[in-house]
Protein backbone atom coordinates (compact mmCIF):
# COMPACT_ATOMS: atom_id res chain seq x y z
CA UNK A 1 0.00 0.00 0.00
CA UNK A 2 2.82 2.35 0.91
CA UNK A 3 4.57 1.55 -2.39
CA UNK A 4 1.40 2.41 -4.35
CA UNK A 5 0.98 5.68 -2.46
CA UNK A 6 4.56 6.69 -3.24
CA UNK A 7 4.03 5.97 -6.95
CA UNK A 8 0.85 8.06 -6.99
CA UNK A 9 2.54 10.98 -5.20
CA UNK A 10 5.52 10.81 -7.55
CA UNK A 11 3.23 10.85 -10.58
CA UNK A 12 1.39 13.91 -9.30
CA UNK A 13 4.67 15.76 -8.71
CA UNK A 14 5.97 14.78 -12.14
CA UNK A 15 2.82 15.94 -13.92
CA UNK A 16 2.95 19.21 -11.98
CA UNK A 17 6.56 19.73 -13.04
CA UNK A 18 6.05 19.19 -16.76
CA UNK A 19 2.72 21.00 -16.82
CA UNK A 20 4.27 24.33 -15.98
CA UNK A 21 4.84 26.70 -18.87
CA UNK A 22 8.41 26.66 -20.26
CA UNK A 23 9.46 29.86 -21.96
CA UNK A 24 11.31 29.27 -25.20
CA UNK A 25 14.55 31.13 -25.89
CA UNK A 26 12.59 33.39 -28.23
CA UNK A 27 10.01 34.23 -25.55
CA UNK A 28 12.82 35.16 -23.19
CA UNK A 29 14.32 37.35 -25.92
CA UNK A 30 10.98 39.13 -26.40
CA UNK A 31 10.57 39.79 -22.69
CA UNK A 32 14.15 41.05 -22.44
CA UNK A 33 13.98 43.55 -25.31
CA UNK A 34 10.28 44.40 -25.32
CA UNK A 35 10.72 47.70 -23.49
CA UNK A 36 13.33 49.16 -25.82
CA UNK A 37 11.30 48.10 -28.87
CA UNK A 38 8.29 49.95 -27.43
CA UNK A 39 10.42 53.01 -26.63
CA UNK A 40 11.64 53.06 -30.22
CA UNK A 41 8.09 52.71 -31.51
CA UNK A 42 7.10 55.77 -29.51
CA UNK A 43 10.14 57.75 -30.67
CA UNK A 44 10.48 56.66 -34.31
CA UNK A 45 7.02 55.29 -35.12
CA UNK A 46 8.47 51.89 -36.06
CA UNK A 47 6.18 49.05 -34.88
CA UNK A 48 7.67 47.30 -31.87
CA UNK A 49 6.52 43.97 -33.27
CA UNK A 50 8.50 44.60 -36.47
CA UNK A 51 11.65 45.53 -34.54
CA UNK A 52 11.39 42.45 -32.34
CA UNK A 53 10.60 40.05 -35.17
CA UNK A 54 13.55 41.36 -37.19
CA UNK A 55 15.83 41.00 -34.17
CA UNK A 56 14.57 37.45 -33.62
CA UNK A 57 15.20 36.43 -37.23
CA UNK A 58 18.48 38.29 -37.71
CA UNK A 59 20.06 37.22 -34.42
CA UNK A 60 18.33 33.89 -33.85
CA UNK A 61 16.82 35.34 -30.69
CA UNK A 62 20.24 36.51 -29.56
CA UNK A 63 22.01 33.24 -30.35
CA UNK A 64 23.99 34.25 -33.45
CA UNK A 65 27.75 34.73 -33.21
CA UNK A 66 27.36 38.35 -34.28
CA UNK A 67 24.81 39.02 -31.53
CA UNK A 68 26.75 37.26 -28.80
CA UNK A 69 30.21 38.61 -29.64
CA UNK A 70 29.38 42.03 -31.10
CA UNK A 71 25.90 42.88 -29.73
CA UNK A 72 24.81 43.25 -33.37
CA UNK A 73 21.22 41.96 -33.47
CA UNK A 74 20.33 43.12 -36.97
CA UNK A 75 23.34 42.14 -39.08
CA UNK A 76 24.21 45.76 -39.79
CA UNK A 77 27.40 46.24 -41.78
CA UNK A 78 29.91 49.04 -41.28
CA UNK A 79 29.80 51.09 -44.49
CA UNK A 80 31.54 54.45 -44.83
CA UNK A 81 29.43 56.24 -42.21
CA UNK A 82 30.40 53.95 -39.33
CA UNK A 83 33.07 55.33 -36.99
CA UNK A 84 32.72 52.81 -34.18
CA UNK A 85 34.13 49.39 -33.38
CA UNK A 86 34.00 46.73 -36.07
CA UNK A 87 34.43 43.03 -36.67
CA UNK A 88 35.06 41.05 -39.85
CA UNK A 89 33.25 37.95 -41.10
CA UNK A 90 32.93 36.26 -44.47
CA UNK A 91 29.59 37.16 -46.05
CA UNK A 92 28.98 38.38 -49.59
CA UNK A 93 32.71 39.10 -49.63
CA UNK A 94 35.58 37.75 -47.61
CA UNK A 95 36.05 39.66 -44.35
CA UNK A 96 32.97 41.85 -44.67
CA UNK A 97 32.85 44.53 -41.99
CA UNK A 98 30.07 44.45 -39.37
CA UNK A 99 29.34 47.00 -36.68
CA UNK A 100 30.18 46.24 -33.05
CA UNK A 101 28.10 47.73 -30.24
CA UNK A 102 28.81 48.01 -26.53
CA UNK A 103 25.28 46.84 -25.70
CA UNK A 104 22.36 45.21 -27.52
CA UNK A 105 20.34 48.37 -26.85
CA UNK A 106 22.76 50.34 -29.04
CA UNK A 107 22.07 47.87 -31.83
CA UNK A 108 18.31 48.38 -31.46
CA UNK A 109 18.73 52.16 -31.53
CA UNK A 110 21.00 52.06 -34.57
CA UNK A 111 18.47 49.88 -36.40
CA UNK A 112 15.73 52.44 -35.70
CA UNK A 113 17.92 55.30 -36.90
CA UNK A 114 18.73 53.41 -40.09
CA UNK A 115 15.07 52.87 -40.97
CA UNK A 116 13.93 56.36 -39.98
CA UNK A 117 16.70 58.11 -41.94
CA UNK A 118 16.71 55.88 -45.02
CA UNK A 119 14.94 57.50 -47.99
CA UNK A 120 13.95 54.15 -49.44
CA UNK A 121 11.95 53.37 -46.28
CA UNK A 122 10.17 56.74 -46.07
CA UNK A 123 6.91 55.35 -47.49
CA UNK A 124 6.65 52.89 -44.60
CA UNK A 125 6.05 55.72 -42.16
CA UNK A 126 2.81 56.55 -43.97
CA UNK A 127 1.46 53.20 -42.73
CA UNK A 128 -0.36 52.82 -39.44
CA UNK A 129 1.94 51.63 -36.69
CA UNK A 130 -0.40 48.64 -36.20
CA UNK A 131 -0.11 47.55 -39.85
CA UNK A 132 2.61 44.96 -39.29
CA UNK A 133 1.77 43.11 -42.52
CA UNK A 134 2.18 46.32 -44.50
CA UNK A 135 5.52 46.97 -42.80
CA UNK A 136 6.72 43.40 -43.39
CA UNK A 137 5.92 43.51 -47.08
CA UNK A 138 7.21 47.08 -47.38
CA UNK A 139 10.60 46.14 -45.96
CA UNK A 140 11.02 43.52 -48.66
CA UNK A 141 9.77 45.96 -51.32
CA UNK A 142 12.36 48.52 -50.19
CA UNK A 143 15.15 45.98 -50.48
CA UNK A 144 15.83 45.41 -46.79
CA UNK A 145 16.53 41.68 -47.23
CA UNK A 146 17.34 39.36 -50.11
CA UNK A 147 15.23 36.41 -48.97
CA UNK A 148 11.94 36.35 -50.96
CA UNK A 149 10.16 34.86 -47.93
CA UNK A 150 11.28 37.61 -45.57
CA UNK A 151 7.78 39.16 -45.14
CA UNK A 152 6.29 35.73 -44.48
CA UNK A 153 8.96 34.99 -41.88
CA UNK A 154 8.33 38.28 -40.07
CA UNK A 155 4.55 37.82 -40.07
CA UNK A 156 4.81 34.22 -38.84
CA UNK A 157 7.06 35.24 -35.94
CA UNK A 158 4.75 38.12 -35.02
CA UNK A 159 1.62 35.97 -35.01
CA UNK A 160 3.08 32.90 -33.32
CA UNK A 161 4.40 35.02 -30.45
CA UNK A 162 1.43 37.41 -30.45
CA UNK A 163 3.76 40.36 -31.02
CA UNK A 164 0.98 42.43 -32.59
CA UNK A 165 -0.14 42.86 -28.96
CA UNK A 166 3.33 43.31 -27.46
CA UNK A 167 2.67 46.93 -26.47
CA UNK A 168 -0.26 45.90 -24.30
CA UNK A 169 0.31 46.19 -20.55
CA UNK A 170 -1.00 42.65 -20.13
CA UNK A 171 1.39 41.06 -22.64
CA UNK A 172 3.62 39.54 -19.95
CA UNK A 173 0.70 37.83 -18.29
CA UNK A 174 -0.69 36.58 -21.61
CA UNK A 175 2.71 35.20 -22.58
CA UNK A 176 3.53 33.54 -19.29
CA UNK A 177 0.11 32.37 -18.18
CA UNK A 178 -1.04 30.81 -21.43
CA UNK A 179 -1.28 27.37 -19.78
CA UNK A 180 -3.30 28.68 -16.79
CA UNK A 181 -0.66 27.67 -14.24
CA UNK A 182 0.40 29.63 -11.20
CA UNK A 183 3.83 31.21 -11.68
CA UNK A 184 6.11 33.23 -9.44
CA UNK A 185 6.90 36.91 -9.93
CA UNK A 186 10.48 38.12 -9.38
CA UNK A 187 9.41 39.52 -6.00
CA UNK A 188 8.32 36.03 -4.90
CA UNK A 189 4.57 36.62 -5.07
CA UNK A 190 2.34 34.22 -6.96
CA UNK A 191 0.27 35.27 -9.97
CA UNK A 192 -2.76 33.48 -11.30
CA UNK A 193 -4.41 34.04 -14.72
CA UNK A 194 -6.98 36.24 -12.97
CA UNK A 195 -4.33 38.58 -11.57
CA UNK A 196 -5.00 42.10 -12.86
CA UNK A 197 -1.57 43.46 -11.93
CA UNK A 198 0.16 43.78 -15.29
CA UNK A 199 2.79 46.35 -14.49
CA UNK A 200 5.60 43.86 -13.90
CA UNK A 201 8.39 44.48 -16.40
CA UNK A 202 10.59 41.43 -15.76
CA UNK A 203 10.06 37.81 -16.83
CA UNK A 204 8.35 35.71 -14.19
CA UNK A 205 10.15 32.79 -12.61
CA UNK A 206 8.59 29.34 -12.58
CA UNK A 207 8.38 27.30 -9.42
CA UNK A 208 10.25 23.98 -9.83
CA UNK A 209 8.73 20.90 -8.26
CA UNK A 210 10.76 18.24 -6.47
CA UNK A 211 10.45 15.84 -9.41
CA UNK A 212 11.65 18.48 -11.86
CA UNK A 213 14.69 19.13 -9.67
CA UNK A 214 15.40 15.40 -9.38
CA UNK A 215 14.83 14.38 -12.97
CA UNK A 216 15.72 17.60 -14.80
CA UNK A 217 14.91 17.28 -18.51
CA UNK A 218 11.26 16.40 -19.12
CA UNK A 219 11.01 17.59 -22.74
CA UNK A 220 9.77 14.26 -23.99
CA UNK A 221 6.77 14.47 -21.64
CA UNK A 222 6.17 18.17 -22.27
CA UNK A 223 5.89 17.64 -26.01
CA UNK A 224 3.20 15.02 -25.51
CA UNK A 225 1.19 17.35 -23.29
CA UNK A 226 1.90 20.81 -24.70
CA UNK A 227 -0.88 23.09 -25.87
CA UNK A 228 -1.22 24.03 -29.56
CA UNK A 229 0.26 27.47 -28.74
CA UNK A 230 3.22 25.91 -26.94
CA UNK A 231 3.81 23.55 -29.86
CA UNK A 232 3.81 26.39 -32.39
CA UNK A 233 6.24 28.43 -30.32
CA UNK A 234 8.57 25.46 -29.76
CA UNK A 235 8.56 24.61 -33.47
CA UNK A 236 9.18 28.25 -34.38
CA UNK A 237 12.04 28.45 -31.89
CA UNK A 238 13.59 25.31 -33.39
CA UNK A 239 13.17 26.76 -36.89
CA UNK A 240 14.88 30.00 -35.84
CA UNK A 241 17.74 28.03 -34.29
CA UNK A 242 18.18 26.08 -37.53
CA UNK A 243 18.13 29.30 -39.55
CA UNK A 244 20.80 30.94 -37.41
CA UNK A 245 23.00 27.84 -37.50
CA UNK A 246 22.95 28.05 -41.29
CA UNK A 247 23.31 31.85 -41.27
CA UNK A 248 26.41 31.71 -39.07
CA UNK A 249 28.05 29.75 -41.86
CA UNK A 250 26.95 32.22 -44.55
CA UNK A 251 24.97 35.24 -43.41
CA UNK A 252 23.68 36.73 -46.67
CA UNK A 253 20.12 35.39 -46.62
CA UNK A 254 18.81 38.20 -44.40
CA UNK A 255 21.42 40.91 -44.75
CA UNK A 256 20.45 44.55 -44.63
CA UNK A 257 20.86 46.28 -47.97
CA UNK A 258 22.41 49.71 -47.39
CA UNK A 259 23.15 50.55 -51.01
Amino acid sequence: MRRILMIVLSSVCFITAVGQNKNTVTEQYILKYRDIAIENENQYNIPACITLSQGIIESGSGRSTLAKESNNHFGIKCHSSWQGKRTYKDDDNKNDCFRVYDTPEESFNDHSLFLSKGKRYAFLFDLDVTDYKGWANGLKQAGYATNPKYPELLINVIEVYDLQNVTSDSYYLVSNLADNNVVIRPDGNEITPNDTKAEEKEPVKHKKSLMEKLFGNTKWYQRRHETPQERKRREMDEQIQKMIDEKDVKRNDFEINFE
